[in-house]
């Protein structure tokens, strides 16, 4: 079951970083006379029920990507005109902890419109990126957290400009799509492998979507779930081998996001070919015949907004436009969807509009990093960010809710291993959850997903089982959480799956 909400007053709203209740009231009050469908649900409740952006952060670029790395740091870099003439990219680290931020800079490629993920070890694979808009590179750069350097791999077989970059379950790095030049897509396939080079998939060559919605299914397969209407299914082994998969009862959903939620269950929401959607599917891919099913809509149409997975098995979903990348029509309000209920409300507002070339990214202190927008898409660069804190993280009052503690994880376990978390709060724990950290561009988060782990009792703390397979949870880097009886979810422990 999904979570479920806590029963709460109204409640005066937290002085850190919430938006003044007089203006958050007007906005809303707008909102609901110009956009059909709008839901006061939750709106301006007090924090514990929307919860709460942090005031506006500096920001030293347009965050059109963003990673966190194992340690908690966010590795980000833009675009811009600067950038894309000059070949390389001005990669930063922030610290969440201090708010500084450290050059990271990569003197080879211009990372501007690449794919990424993280390697089983915890190194960022960027695949592709920028020569000129809609021709990209064959480069394949490599982000170290541990020296904060970055390395050339051998290239690709050609280039990638809007690609995508998924974890396979035996360590593998599938990278999919992306322009070669203008008008000609990199129709093939390749499989990134952990002893070095490129294995092409030579069967499976097809003309995909930019960006693909890439997950790796509980068989072991690739599943693709948009942005086109029909989804299809990637065997990676040999040469490689498409199927053809469910169809959306939707349709093309361009620009819109997509997030697998649970083992197998994927939410795909938003977007469409010139004017937005409100609706949202799920598919499940344990089923016998996995089909796309409609559930409850967003109360907003949004085109380039995020879908971010959220310690409690929520979604989020910030930002975004109904149509094109239209600034007059902005949706500042975020949306959180309970899979339980399968339904939306609408929480929060943002304090600034974050529509195309925009992230969302979960921290490992269970709120959200908001960033970007801009960098030469018809709208004035965000050179600005705000942090999300979820309902989940207040008290009916307001104030802080007493969070459970982790005190110790081991640092990897593998498949199917029963594991100690030692805790104080064992007693109050309902869930334990793990996220895969968040590596997110262009309304997908490539690399993020979760899974409800089996725990029990254990002295001094709870045993916890990770999942039984690699397919299941590819190997890499996964933040913990413990929630307890409220919903209120502990700060986030990494713990890295071993292949």
């Amino acid at each position: 079951m999904g979570p479920q909400p806590r029963s709460r007053a109204s409640a005066r709203p937290s002085r850190a970083g919430k938006v003044p209740p007089a203006t958050a009231a007007v906005a809303l009050a707008a909102l609901a006379i110009l956009t059909p469908g709008f839901s006061r649900v939750g709106a301006q409740a007090g924090p514990a029920q929307d919860g709460s952006f942090s005031p506006l952060l500096p920001w030293p670029l347009v965050a059109v990507h963003a990673t966190v790395l194992a340690d908690g740091r966010v590795l980000t870099w833009g675009g811009g005109d600067e950038q894309k003439l000059a070949g390389h990219s001005d990669t930063r680290i922030w610290h969440p902890a201090s708010g500084a931020f450290v050059a990271a800079p990569n003197g080879t490629t211009n990372l501007f419109c690449a794919g990424h993920a993280f390697t089983g070890d915890g190194r960022v694979l960027v695949a592709g990126g920028h020569i000129t808009n809609r021709t990209g590179t064959a480069d394949v750069n490599v982000f170290d957290p541990s020296t904060n350097a970055w390395s050339l791999w051998a290239p690709m077989n050609r280039g990638r400009w809007y690609p995508t970059v998924t974890t396979l379950a035996n360590g593998e790095m599938l990278v999919t799509s992306g322009l070669h030049t203008n008008r000609d897509r990199n129709t093939l396939p390749q499989v990134w492998l952990p002893l070095g080079g490129w294995r092409n998939l030579t069967n499976a060559v097809l003309d995909l979507p930019l960006y693909p919605w890439m997950f790796v299914a509980p068989d072991g397969r690739a599943f693709m779930a948009g942005p086109n209407k029909r989804a299809w299914w990637l065997s990676t082994s040999g040469a490689g081998k498409w199927t053809r998969g469910p169809a959306s009862p939707f349709g093309h959903r361009v620009d819109g996001s997509a997030a697998m939620y649970d083992e197998g269950k994927i939410l795909i929401a938003g977007g469409g070919k010139d004017v937005a959607t409100r609706t949202a599917e799920v598919i499940d891919l344990t089923a016998e015949k996995p089909r796309f099913r409609s559930v409850g809509s967003m109360a907003f149409a949004r085109r380039h907004f995020n879908l971010t997975l959220l310690p409690d098995g929520s979604v989020l979903a910030t930002g975004g436009t109904p149509a094109g990348n239209d600034t007059t029509r902005a949706v500042l309000p975020a949306e959180i969807f309970d899979p339980g209920t399968e339904t939306w409300r609408t929480v929060a507002p943002l304090a600034k509009r974050r529509i195309y070339h925009s992230v969302a990214a979960l921290l490992l202190d269970g709120r959200v990093l908001v960033a970007g927008g801009g960098a030469n898409a018809g709208d004035t660069d965000r050179l600005d960010a705000q942090v999300y804190s979820p309902p989940y993280l207040f008290k009916a009052d307001g104030t802080p809710a007493p969070r459970p503690v982790i005190e110790q994880t081991p640092a990897e376990v593998r498949p199917g291993q029963t594991f100690l978390v030692k805790t104080p709060d064992a007693a109050r724990i309902a869930r334990v959850n793990w996220i895969r950290l968040s590596s997110v561009t262009h309304s997908f988060n490539e690399n993020q997903r979760l899974n409800r782990l089996v725990f029990g009792p254990a002295t001094g703390g709870l045993n916890v089982s990770a999942p039984s397979s690699a397919n299941l949870a590819p190997p890499g880097h996964y933040i913990l959480f413990l929630i307890d009886r409220d919903g209120v979810p502990s700060v986030g422990k990494v713990v890295r799956m071993r292949p």
